[in-house]
């Protein structure tokens, strides 16, 4: 069983009580744990979840202060004074977080207190693939075949404190492989944060937070892992790892500032096919994202290049914080636009509630503009829509001996012809258009009708069906009809490959690109150009207008949006920096700059920061749109010392992380600007009485 697992086996409350253990330390030195179980009521409008009573409040702080072992360390764990009340020093910081081997950086007597103070609940960092390298005492040739072979898998990523599912921005500093027991070959940290908490309470959080902004240590924050921007890695940073903030609730009465009527209340590591499970066993649905389809004919790699929202993604994070698009986009908008209310804890440390009435900046940033920089999100209130039927639709053709791929392209161009009316009937398609050699195929897998019958849908489609029979393309639609969202779902889409290092990046393509003949020509012309260029196109006809009339941060690109389309570059396995900054400025300018062109920002065209490039140009224009100035506003008020850094979130253009000229692109590994030029995490992190996660805690070997 894996940790992650076994942790979830256990009852809410187990790792943490309060003030009722002394825990230890080895040289005979005892603290506290701390947290104070407060009343389960919430302005939210629904009680807290177990693990939300368990806090840091001011009665806890004073148990440290008089604690003999831990009150000469007392102030690093204080909160900030009037960060959430909009009191806070008028300077940001201007110095460099401290790293391992700087002079200021934490003694070991520090990490052990805060650790007696979560609980023992920190983990130092052993990177998932160390079993395959001799450097770090741990190497196992079976156990590293076994990690060579899951690799792919999104889950045993999951299940790791510290690994991610995108390894290129963590500087490939650790990957598996079973020949790799050599003295020649190193395993590193890289952007591996040094060490993260394994967060079963509120508490622990707040002390995390308190502890990275007083000592000044990079902080950052890993859900389920499905991140692929490298906004969960950094070097030297400590992490807060909220991979058991799993519970979920159903509300069938809620009442909340301007709702009452059904919704959830979910955790930030309830998974989009939890949540979707969960609200099909309530007879409702949920917005939530998709997963990779399962059709062998499409490539591996390009599967894993698109990265399509998988099973795998933490439905309360990431997903909800930064938009989510969904199947249901075109009958309700964002899943974002449906929040009601969040439990936040904030750069301060405190812990507050979020809604359109409590703190309504913080909530409007919260519900769009991107996960990792306003805070911890503990759990969010959202609403639900009725169980609805759906009906799918998967169908592929491509060139042959009688399809030429003059033909091909009419039939493309067909398609996209229609997606205002597909999109105006609140439909969803999903496809691949790949390109070899001169041969070009598009899969439709598939085309999402919800609310639509058989009937329906094919009265829609019947003027693209008849307009491929009448261009001689042989196309055999396989079309099902489901009474509910979750079992479409199902057999629509699965568990999408990670791990490798292809570089996607995407644009939103507005309506208006498709109302006009010259603007639609110069649109296809692009797509002809790209395909014919041996460049894949992963894309959606979607258009999540605001039905909900939601005030929130989505960027308006998104609600003026007709297609989103994703394309990527690939770099050998061993490709060197140079090549990367090569491949990452072709990705960007040469791939990506006549999208922006025929659809720019000041245009309705922009990308989705959930999906995106990282070293994308002006990316708070093309991620954030006209929200940007407020979003900044925003962070400055409720974030002033950027406690919180996500890459490309709002605000990190202030800071910089120095091994970008050394790794090529965005990698968050600062490990090789050390003062010292050495690489200080050749080893772990080891601090006295601390014990490293078992190798056998983390995956079953088979």
């Amino acid at each position: 069983m894996s940790l992650a697992k076994f942790l979830r086996s256990l009852p809410c409350g187990v790792a943490q009580l309060a003030f009722v253990t002394r825990a230890s330390a080895s040289d005979g030195e005892t603290v506290e744990q701390v947290a104070v179980k407060v009343a389960s009521e919430s302005i939210a409008g629904t009680p807290y979840f177990e693990y939300e009573t368990k806090q840091l409040t001011d009665q806890a702080l004073e148990r440290i202060r008089h604690d003999p072992d831990a009150t000469e360390y007392a102030d690093l764990f204080d909160f900030d004074s009037g960060v959430s009340t909009g009191n806070h020093p008028s300077s940001r910081p201007t110095k460099c977080r401290v790293f391992p081997g700087d002079e200021d950086w934490p003694s070991e007597r520090k990490w052990k207190i805060f650790n007696k103070l979560l609980g023992n609940a920190l983990i130092p960092t052993t990177p998932l693939a160390a079993p395959c390298y001799s450097n770090w005492g741990v190497y196992d040739a079976v156990k590293c075949e076994a990690i060579t072979a899951n690799w792919g898998d999104a889950y045993i990523h999951e299940d790791d404190p510290t690994s991610v599912m995108w390894p290129i921005w963590q500087g490939r500093t650790c990957l598996p492989g079973v020949d790799k027991g050599a003295e020649s070959e190193t395993c590193t940290l890289g952007a591996y944060p040094v060490a993260a908490v394994n967060v079963s309470s509120v508490a622990q959080i707040q002390l995390a937070i308190n502890f990275a902004r007083n000592a000044n240590l990079r902080l950052v924050i890993k859900n389920t892992g499905h991140c692929f921007l490298g906004k969960s890695s950094g070097a030297g940073a400590l992490s807060i790892w909220l991979n058991n903030l799993n519970e979920i609730k159903f509300l069938p009465d809620y009442s909340g500032p301007g709702y009452s009527g059904k919704a959830i209340k979910v955790g930030p590591s309830v998974t989009v096919k939890e949540a979707y499970e969960f609200a099909h066993d309530h007879d409702v649905s949920v917005l939530g994202g998709i997963a990779e389809v399962s059709d062998p004919k499409i490539p591996a790699a390009l599967k894993s290049a698109v990265y399509r929202q998988s099973q795998s993604v933490g439905f309360g994070g990431g997903y909800l914080q930064g938009g989510g698009h969904t199947p249901l986009s075109g009958l309700y908008g964002m899943a974002s636009d449906h929040i009601m209310a969040l439990e936040v804890v904030t750069a301060d440390g405190r812990f507050i509630t979020a809604s359109p009435t409590s703190h309504s900046d913080l909530y409007w940033a919260l519900c769009g503009g991107g996960g990792g920089t306003f805070g911890v999100v503990t759990s969010t209130i959202v609403r639900v829509q009725p169980k609805l039927p759906v009906t799918t639709s998967f169908f592929s053709f491509g060139t042959s001996s009688s399809v030429s791929a003059e033909v091909f392209f009419e039939g493309l161009r067909a398609y996209f012809e229609r997606f205002i009316p597909f999109t105006d009937a609140h439909t969803y398609g999903y496809f691949y258009i790949m390109p070899s050699n001169g041969s070009y195929r598009f899969e439709m897998v598939p085309f999402f009708a919800p609310n639509h019958t058989i009937a329906s849908f094919e009265a829609l489609t019947k003027p693209l069906f008849d307009r491929f029979s009448s261009l001689g393309i042989p196309v055999t639609p396989n079309t099902r009809h489901y009474p509910a969202f979750y079992p479409a779902f199902l057999e629509s889409w699965t568990q999408g490959p990670v791990g490798s290092y292809i570089m996607p990046a995407n644009r939103l393509i507005p309506r208006a690109n498709f109302e006009t003949p010259e603007r639609f020509n110069r649109t296809f012309a692009v797509l002809r150009a790209h395909l014919e260029s041996g460049r894949n196109v992963v894309g959606y006809h979607q258009a999540p207008r605001n039905r909900a009339g939601a005030d929130n941060a989505v960027s308006s690109a998104w609600r003026a949006a007709a297609a989103f389309l994703i394309s990527e570059v690939t770099p050998p396995a061993g490709a060197s920096p140079e090549e990367l900054r090569e491949l990452s400025r072709r990705l960007d300018e040469d791939v990506m700059g006549p999208w922006r062109d025929v659809a720019p920002a000041s245009e309705g065209g922009g990308a989705y920061l959930n999906e995106a490039h990282p070293m994308e140009g002006n990316w708070q224009t093309e991620f954030y749109g006209e929200q940007y100035p407020r979003l900044l506003r925003i962070k400055r008020r409720w974030d002033p010392r950027d406690v919180f850094y996500a890459t490309t979130g709002v605000g990190s253009e202030g800071w910089e992380v120095r091994s970008q000229e050394a790794d090529g692109v965005l990698t968050q590994n600062g490990a090789r600007e050390h003062p010292d030029n050495v690489d200080p995490f050749q080893k772990p992190l080891y601090i006295s009485g601390i014990t490293q996660i078992k190798w056998d805690d983390r995956f079953l070997v088979s």
